[in-house]
């Protein structure tokens, strides 16, 4: 059982911002993600568009900010679990006790949901018989290295994902194959010269089409693919890697015992705590009145939502607002003093 002041569901830019504020209240947290990475929405859906409305930085691209937000809070080593999502939220004697999809259980006095859209989950490839590899040779994210090191790869997909993917994984590979269907790939000026560079090295393959059917009954050996031109070949295989996108799943939040209202989260304003003791809801996913979806905003829920967490994990201690320009506890707890 893991024990922490607080559990973050979600770590896009709010539930980053929101390990953040509870860092500077002195409070640990563990952040659960259903992607393999942080950043939600901005690194899964629009990494390369710039955003114009973070005070004081007239622009940025999102998966810069999802950068930053990293950054910020690594002074607080907030705990990540990646690729799975929160199955159940129980009362205990306690607090609240978590359990994801993966089994894990983490036992805190709050949980903050901070799920925006909900959680992203990978889109599936449509091959019959193909998820029999799932987690074995077939994976939704980027592989890890047993996987591919001196191995046959295919990284199945049309956008920057699979694009980049295939250009990390190349270099450790046998052959690494990126099986793209639509006719023309957009593909920035530098990720050009890196795939010239490892098609020169013969690293990777580009090839236009789509997968038919997967060879080997107990373990993956090979794709049977279409190509553009109707033409059909084998692809040797010991590894295929499909970044198809993902799609947001909505959650059941009436199963958390949570009042809800269009499937988002009723939150009282003043510290953004839901109907369920213990349990706040930041960004995208709650609602009130004049809510308006913006980061900025969700950025105001979770440092409210810090500081009444803050004061409930605190009982009697005093919680003074502080400032980081002169606070020396907030400085030591950014590893400034």
């Amino acid at each position: 059982m893991n024990n922490t002041d607080a559990i973050i569901v979600g770590a896009g830019p709010c539930g980053l911002f929101q390990a953040f504020q509870l860092g500077l209240q002195g409070l640990r947290c563990h952040l659960i993600e259903a992607l393999p990475y942080t950043g939600g929405q901005c690194a899964e859906l629009y990494p390369d568009k710039p955003i114009y409305d973070i005070p004081g930085i007239p622009v940025l691209q999102a998966g810069q900010l999802r950068d930053q937000l990293e950054q910020q809070i690594k002074p607080f080593a907030p705990v990540f679990h990646h690729n799975q999502t929160v199955e159940d939220i129980d009362s205990s004697a306690d607090g609240l006790q978590v359990e994801t999809t993966a089994g894990l259980k983490i036992q805190a006095r709050s949980v903050i949901i901070a799920t925006g859209a909900g959680a992203f989950t990978p889109v599936k490839l449509r091959v019959e018989g193909i998820d029999r590899f799932e987690n074995q040779q077939l994976f939704y994210a980027q592989a890890a290295a047993q996987y591919i090191e001196q191995k046959q790869v295919v990284v199945t997909g049309d956008s920057a994902a699979a694009v980049n993917t295939a250009i990390d994984l190349a270099p450790t590979t046998t052959l690494t194959t990126l099986l793209h269907r639509k006719r023309r790939l957009e593909i920035q000026p530098e990720q050009q010269a890196r795939i010239t560079e490892l098609q020169q090295a013969n690293k990777l393959q580009v090839i236009n089409g789509k997968i038919l059917h997967a060879i080997g009954e107990s373990s993956l050996q090979g794709l049977q693919v279409q190509l553009q031109s109707k033409e059909e070949l084998m692809l040797n295989a010991d590894t295929l890697v499909a970044r198809l996108g993902s799609s947001p799943k909505s959650n059941d939040f009436s199963k958390w015992s949570l009042q809800t209202e269009r499937n988002l989260i009723s939150v009282d304003t003043t510290d953004f705590s839901s109907s369920r003791e213990g349990v706040y809801a930041v960004g995208d996913i709650n609602t009130y009145a004049e809510k308006r979806k913006l980061i900025l905003c969700g950025f105001h829920e979770a440092t409210l939502a810090a500081f009444a967490i803050a004061k409930k994990t605190k009982p009697g201690e005093p919680i003074h607002t502080l400032y980081t320009t002169t606070s020396t506890v907030l400085q030591q707890r950014l590893g400034l003093g």
